[in-house]
């Protein structure tokens, strides 16, 4: 019995299965194939290939629905591009996450290139020539494994641990879980089963110190909590409707980028890919150039990572600002940077504090989450910032909106950078360098 066999005779069937053709890749990770000449977003196939899918939808209930979605189940055709999956787990009616694993990395890459150029081309960027914009490997990722440091596990109801489906609620099988760090694999989560009230749980493995391991549930009992042998040295803690408590460790973990360690929520933001923050922190260094002595802004500094690169530009005799709306990163960030005379935090909305601004700024860098700067905020910036803007972006779709809003400002890009930094996965982390239009 074939996958679409075993689809059709069983409960998971979401609706009629289709054999359908993939063309170009779409936001989000899929494909675009047409039937009858409506739009289908197709997961686990390819450019190119031909393929029996099931659709999501019923297509009666959704007969004008502007397009399906559908998951692939066999390949009746294979593309060029198709190769043995990374992670089988990650296949029909498994984990969500790594809709890309069946892909081969170069054409990752590329099919990750048209993605992003067309992004940018709908949004109507001008100042940079689209074509050029290439997504690059992260250094010495050779295979795109065991990059990922910061993995949020599921939980169902009878505590097993795993990761929930494309589209679904389900909690499915890590298996051999290859995109996460070794650290991270080692504490055989998937094999463990979680205690009555477990609603998720965070994997992080640090740069510096032992991996941590949080249990999330608004209803969890710390004191219900047996930390099993096979965690080894790992800090462990819960986090309830009323805050974290250590069991062991103090709730952080720490993180060294060149000779700067720092300390980062054992549940708090930091880049996931084990090379990223070095990497990020290179290129933000290479196109920010803040003047000796001048003033610069990190806005959505989280704990500091790119507030100590604008320090070290402007010196003690100048001043920047780390401007960040979680509590707890902005303390740290102060903690972090304890060292730095030239440091100050604020805990704020972003937008909301630079427009309270009065006068300006020589640079500016930005690392906002995936709903982007805005509009409203690329606004302020472009009459506040008199030299050199950096946007570091990990949602292409919401950079090329903020991009395109900035032109229409009088400012251009002089540098666009896009990297492979969520390897089998449609995601893609940029830096852009702004300056004005007229200098």
């Amino acid at each position: 019995m074939t996958d679409a066999d075993r689809a059709a005779s069983g409960p998971a069937l979401g609706g009629r299965l289709l054999t359908l053709t993939a063309g170009g890749p779409a936001a989000g990770g899929t494909f675009v194939a047409r039937h009858e000449g409506r739009v289908v977003f197709v997961r686990g196939t390819a450019p190119g290939e031909t393929v029996t899918a099931r659709l999501l939808e019923d297509p009666e209930e959704k007969a004008d629905a502007r397009f399906w979605r559908a998951e692939a189940l066999d390949v009746l055709e294979a593309g060029v591009d198709r190769v043995p999956s990374v992670w089988e787990e990650a296949g029909v009616d498994g984990v969500g996450g790594a809709e890309w694993a069946h892909i081969a990395l170069p054409a990752q890459r590329r099919i990750a290139t048209e993605v992003m150029q067309e992004l940018l081309r709908r949004a109507g960027v001008s100042s940079y020539p689209v074509d050029e914009v290439q997504v690059e490997p992260a250094p010495h990722d050779a295979d795109g494994l065991g990059w990922r440091t910061r993995v949020r596990y599921a939980v169902d109801a009878d505590g097993k641990v795993g990761m929930r489906g494309w589209r679904s609620h389900e909690v499915r099988s890590v298996g051999a879980d290859p995109l996460s760090a070794r650290a991270v694999r080692e504490l055989r989560l998937g094999e463990w089963t979680a205690p009555e009230g477990t609603e998720a749980v965070d994997a992080v493995a640090p740069s510096a110190g032992p991996a941590s391991v949080v249990l999330i549930g608004r209803d969890l009992d710390p004191d219900a909590v047996e930390i099993p042998e096979s965690w080894g040295d790992a800090d462990v803690a819960v986090r309830t409707a009323k805050g974290l408590v250590p069991l062991r460790g103090d709730g952080t973990v720490h993180e060294r980028v060149g000779e700067r360690l720092f300390a980062v929520s054992a549940t708090g933001f930091w880049q996931s890919h084990r090379r990223a923050a070095e990497l990020l922190s290179e290129v933000v260094a290479s196109g920010l150039r803040a003047p000796r002595g001048g003033s610069a802004w990190d806005l959505y500094g989280g704990v500091g990572l790119f507030t100590a690169v604008a320090a070290e530009q402007v010196g003690r005799d100048g001043s920047v600002v780390s401007v960040e709306g979680n509590r707890r990163a902005s303390q740290l960030a102060a903690q972090n940077l304890e060292d730095l005379p030239q440091v100050s935090t604020a805990t704020a909305d972003v937008t909301d504090w630079v427009r309270a601004r009065r006068g300006g700024v020589d640079a500016v860098v930005l690392d906002p989450p995936r709903a982007g700067a805005g509009v409203e905020l690329m606004g302020l910036l472009a009459t506040a910032v008199r030299q050199r803007i950096v946007y570091v972006s990990c949602e292409p779709a919401t950079l090329a909106r903020d991009l395109a809003a900035i032109e229409k400002k009088g400012w251009k890009i002089v540098d666009l950078r896009a990297f492979d930094l969520f390897p089998h996965t449609h995601h893609i982390e940029s830096v852009v360098v702004l300056e004005r239009a007229s200098s």
